[in-house]
């Protein structure tokens, strides 16, 4: 069973919780019947709903004699419930498995170069399939591939993969598609789709003409023939997500055109969409990560600011779309420094589900599992 989505509107970014068998629970906000379209204007006017993150309770907990790995910094979920993480300090190259209570299992993975052994060098990035197959891409810029049972399947090369956690996603079948920017031969699409084997299977999404910058898009997927990606990181004066087949058409596309949301030619202090996620049942969770003036103003004026400036001077915007009818369910407001403690850090594919990483009164670290819910204004 996959963890559910708290109230099938909920956020993107904070997901925990409950487990259930069969689907999820009734949303608490008024949803539009669902209907077709091929450009949707999502209206400014004020949603139905605000947005909050609830701890279910579930922690992944490390111990203090150290026996064990600590829950590492990246987790994900399969579909029986049960918690994977990684890179936690000290334990280079082994992933954790945690059931569905945080209780822990057990660990595999060492380094080296060998059939399933993983390199020392950086961070292990995790991603999951239509079938459990955990897919890891080490430090190295390998991926290797695990069954369910943590048996070694494959090392696939790199190449067209990608492999960040934002631009890159594992389709059911264990194809990749990534967004990582305007690399290689192709410098004229966004996207490229590479087979389980790492071979590379087509590009798509023609870049505009006179676009600049990297061309790097956020996407996400929960399953199926479809995803949905973000703008790229290029000036704009309006946000565009559009849903994607796999073959590589453009299916829809919802377009969000506010006063908040204007370039302003430098891309430290434009509005970007920073983050999505999509739940099975179509709720798509966006993050716009939006600098206000008084930061511009500051940079203008030679003035060096710090990371805890920057924080009081950048506003983070999570707005939750239903993707079925075009429909704004929730927009809220947090300032950066806010969004840094409450947002998860991660959710949960094809859920509102996800979780938090954090340190107890002991300095021992822990992993909080969090549901984001939309609750009726």
């Amino acid at each position: 069973m996959r963890p559910r989505l708290a109230a099938p509107a909920s956020c993107l970014l904070l997901l925990l919780g409950s487990h259930v068998q069969g689907g999820e629970a009734t949303p608490p906000c008024p949803r539009s019947a669902e209907r077709d379209f091929v450009v949707a204007e999502v209206a400014d006017r004020n949603p139905p709903c605000h947005i909050e993150f609830r701890e279910t309770g579930v922690r992944l907990q490390a111990v203090a004699d150290g026996s064990r790995p600590d829950p590492g910094r990246a987790v994900l979920a399969d579909s029986h419930g049960r918690f994977i993480s990684a890179n936690a300090p000290g334990w280079t190259s082994v992933i954790s498995i945690w059931d569905s209570r945080g209780r822990y299992l057990s660990s595999f993975g060492r380094a080296g170069e060998g059939p399933g052994e993983l390199s020392a060098r950086g961070a292990l990035s995790l991603f999951i399939d239509g079938k459990d197959n955990l897919h890891v891409r080490d430090g190295a810029q390998r991926w290797s591939v695990f069954s369910p049972e943590q048996e070694f399947l494959r090392r696939v090369p790199a190449n067209h993969m990608g492999g960040l956690p934002r631009t890159t996603i594992i389709l059911d079948d264990g194809s990749a598609v990534a967004s990582d920017g305007l690399l290689g031969r192709d410098r004229g699409h966004y996207f490229r789709m590479a087979d389980s084997t790492g071979a590379l299977l087509r590009t798509f999404g023609p870049v505009k003409p006179g676009s600049t910058g990297t061309g790097r898009r956020p996407i996400t997927y929960a399953g199926g023939e479809t995803f949905w990606a973000g703008p790229a990181e290029e000036g704009t004066d309006a946000y565009v997500l559009e849903e994607w087949g796999v073959a590589g058409e453009l299916r829809r596309s919802l377009r969000r055109d506010v006063p908040w949301y204007k370039s302003t030619g430098n891309r430290e202090t434009s509005p970007a969409v920073r983050q999505l996620h999509i739940s099975q049942s179509g709720l798509l969770y966006v993050m716009v990560v939006r600098p206000t003036d008084d930061y511009a103003r500051a940079l203008r004026s030679g003035e060096r600011v710090s990371r805890e400036q920057r924080d009081l001077l950048t506003e983070v915007v999570l707005e939750v779309i239903d993707t079925r009818s075009g429909e704004m369910l929730a927009s809220d407001v947090y300032p950066a420094s806010r969004a840094r403690e409450l947002f998860p850090r991660g959710l949960f594919r094809g859920s509102l589900v996800g979780y938090r990483y954090a340190e107890n009164e002991g300095h021992l670290p822990f992993v909080e599992i969090i549901e984001v819910e939309l609750v009726t204004r």
